[in-house]
This record gives C-alpha cells, structure tokens and sequence, in this order.
C-alpha cells in the first residue's frame, strides 16, 4: 500500500482532505499494525514460556526447589498447563499454601493483603460452601438420571459422577445452579446417546432417535421399536422441554426452537459419522471436521448453559458469526485432543479418526502426523482466546468464559498424560475427591 502524503507532516487542511479520501487505507493500516502488534506480542510470550518452563524443568531435575509445597505447585502447573481447572487449581492452592513459611525480607512492614490469616480462613470457608453445594447438586442430577430411566440402560459409560465434576469446574460460580445442571445434563446424554451409535444400538435404531428427535413428540411405546431408543429420546425430549421452561423465564422469550435444533444437528453429525464408518467411505480431513467438531459435544453442552447465565441474549447473539466461531474452535481443539489420545484404539476398531484419515492422506508416519495435528490444535485455541479476550465483541465476556473453560476440560481429559480421563478417570478420582467430597481443615474459632 502506497500512501503518496505524509500524513505526519501535513498541514491540518491536508491532514482533513487525507481522512477523507482515504478511510478505507487507514483501516487496513490499522489492521495491519494491530495484527501485527498481536504477532509480536504473541512472540514474546512464547519466549518468556519456553524459556520459564526449560528453567522451572530444570531446578525440578536438579532438586533445587527446596521447598517441598512449592516443588508440589511447580510440578503440577509444568504437567498440563492448558488443563489446569479453576475450581480444582484453587483446592490445591488452598492445600498447599503455608502462611508461616512466607519469608519476609529485610523490611519489617508486611502488606495485609499478602498475608492475611483471615483472608486464607474466608477462603477455605468459601470453598467447604461451594463444596457442599455441589454435593446437594449431585442429588439432584442422580434424581434426575433415575426418573429420566437411563439407569436402566445396561450398555455404556455412566458418567454421572465425571459430568458433575466437570460442570461444576466449568462454572464455578455458585449462584449459576441451572447452568451448572444444564452442562452436566447434556454431557450425560450426549455420551449415553454416543454409546449407543458406537457400539449398541444398529443403524435402523440411531436414525429412528434422530427422527424422533426431528419430529418431537411422544409416542406409544410400541413405535419407538426398542426400549432403549425410548429412554434415550424420552430422557432428551423431557430434560429439553425442562429447560426449555425455565429459559423462557431467565431470557424473557421461548428458546425450545433452539435447544431441539442444537439436538438435531448433533446426532445428525453422529448419523453421519456412523454411516461412513458402516459404508467404510474414503474421507478427506476437512469432511471429517466439518462434522466431527459438532460430535464432541462442547456445542450443545455451552450453548444450553449460556441461557442460564443470568444474562439475556438475542438469537442474533447466539447463531451470530463470533458465537459460532467460537463452537467451531473450542470444538475443533477438544475433537482433535480426543483423537490424539483415541487414535490407537479406534485404527484397530476401524473408526473415524483425524490421525488416521491424515495419516492416509499424508502417507507419513504417526509421528509427523501427529505433530501436524498438534499444531492445528494449537492454531485453534490461540484463535479462541484471542476472540474470548478481544474487546467491544457481540458475546458478554461472562458467556465467552464458557467456551475457555471447556477448552481447558479438553487438555485435562486428554492431554493429562494418565490416559482418557473421561473414560478411565484416574487423576480426575483424586480431584473430584478432594474437590466435591472432601472438606478443607478450618482453624479453631
């Protein structure tokens, strides 16, 4: 772009007759410098991080770190530093911070804020608050779960307890109750109705749920052909209508149209994926996206919740380009997280996978394979937290949380280095011990 006019040394009439004629130049200057001001700064981090984590590994390896709690907080911050959940952070904050052995330097004064007896006391007390809760919220989503009779399908995952740890890490706040319920709701349902497609029910019976679905409404028992597509869609068709009601209430219009829509699409996304696996169709990268970002699930789960989250939104807002972009990012990087740690299992089961279809196309090893991919999950989680902490946006930055936080679930589940956390939860036990059942120790009063 040639600009003939130095505008730095032109006189005010010049300067006038500039921004006149050449709007359109300056916006994509402006552009220009801000992308590349994001560019710089983005280089920059990577540096300090590069460099912090080579030196924080390296007084790991030569035992430096003298104090054993903060070895603790030092080894568990290096382990999956994506993954590192608010609610889950903040316990093991708590456990491991020791007020007599912060050191005071040569000046007697001590600023009160650093520390505070009272401050860690209000603290542990908030968080045996919020515990218990979560408890009482756990009871409701098992009342749930039994009058919805998916206690009585006897295939699957039952991930109650997993989907009630992640909602409530996802939103920790404690007055948001039906957000909560709603995440942990959809997770549920998504994982009992993916069961089904992948290894219990036939072909004829995964359409028939998505049929169901499209048309809404109840039938006769005799017509939904078996009584496990009857629990599946009747446990989608009451907990929808449910919330359903109650978002009428919190967004001051009807949002059924939208919650059923959100169904369709997604166990149309399953039929898809389960069609190509029966056909054994040849399939492109980019095809498998297009759909395998609805399939994860992280789409239904947010846009649900973020109805409950005690602001009103418009259906401008949520089928908007930014809300969109935002499902499609967080989508890809927990897809794509979950294939990584999946792709062994399912090359032997013949399943739709982004390591092998690349690792077809490509015709490169697993390992190249698998760095292209952990480059696109990378690429995808820069662009979803650069549009969840930009400015003047369409979505309220409470809402845009939603879509970190869930991303930071997809690192935990499956970038902790212990396996598919959501399927055999191993650390997850120990955090969803010390997070939901176990109280922290107050001092006497």
């Amino acid at each position: 772009m040639t600009i003939e006019i130095n505008i730095y040394k032109a006189s005010l009439p010049q300067k006038k007759m500039f921004l006149v004629h050449n709007k359109h130049s300056i916006k994509r200057m402006y552009k220009g410098n801000e992308e590349q001001n994001v560019k710089k700064l983005q280089t920059t981090l990577d540096a300090i991080n590069d460099w912090t984590s080579k030196f924080l590994k390296q007084q790991l390896r030569s035992e430096t770190i003298f104090d054993k709690k903060l070895q603790k907080k030092v080894e568990y911050e290096l382990k999956n530093f994506h993954g590192i959940l608010g609610r889950v952070g903040n316990r093991r904050s708590l456990d491991l911070y020791d007020v007599d052995n912060y050191q005071i330097m040569k000046t007697a004064y001590r600023c009160p804020t650093i520390y505070n007896q009272d401050f860690l006391v209000f603290a542990r007390q908030d968080f045996n608050h919020c515990q218990a809760l979560h408890q009482k919220e756990f009871q409701q989503l098992e009342r749930w779960y039994k009058d919805c009779g998916l206690d009585r399908l006897n295939y699957g995952r039952n991930v109650l307890h997993v989907a009630h740890f992640i909602a409530s890490t996802v939103i920790g706040d404690p007055q948001l109750v039906d957000a909560r319920m709603s995440y942990a709701k959809h997770v549920v349902l998504v994982t009992r109705i993916d069961d089904f497609f992948d290894h219990h029910g036939s072909r004829e019976e995964s359409h028939k749920i998505l049929e169901l679905v499209k048309e809404w409404k109840e039938k006769p028992a005799v017509d939904y052909g078996s009584q496990e597509v009857e629990i599946l869609f009747s446990a989608v068709y009451r907990t929808v209508n449910e919330l359903a009601e109650k978002a009428s209430v919190e967004q001051g219009r009807c949002v059924k149209h939208h919650l059923i829509n959100l169904w369709v699409q997604i166990l149309t996304s399953f039929v898809r994926e389960l069609d190509t696996w029966c056909d054994d169709a040849a399939m492109t990268l980019d095809e498998y996206l297009s759909f395998a970002w609805v399939s994860i699930g992280c789409r239904i789960c947010i846009l649900t919740s973020i109805h409950f989250m005690g602001i009103r939104l418009s259906d401008d807002m949520i089928l908007g380009e930014e809300c969109t972009n935002l499902c499609i990012h967080v989508s890809t990087v927990n897809r794509l997280l979950n294939d990584l740690q999946s792709f062994q299992k399912e090359k032997e089961e013949k399943k739709l996978n982004a390591v092998s279809i690349l690792n077809e196309a490509r015709d490169k090893d697993e390992e190249m394979v698998v760095s292209e991919i952990g480059k696109l999950v990378e690429y995808n989680r820069r662009k979803l937290l650069r549009m969840v902490y930009q400015r003047g946006s369409v979505l309220p930055r409470r809402c845009k949380d939603l879509f970190s936080e869930t991303c930071k679930i997809g690192y935990y589940l499956y970038s902790s280095g212990s396996g598919d956390e959501f399927t055999s939860p191993q650390q997850m036990t120990e955090d969803m011990r010390l997070m939901i059942h176990t109280p922290l120790k107050l001092p006497p009063s």
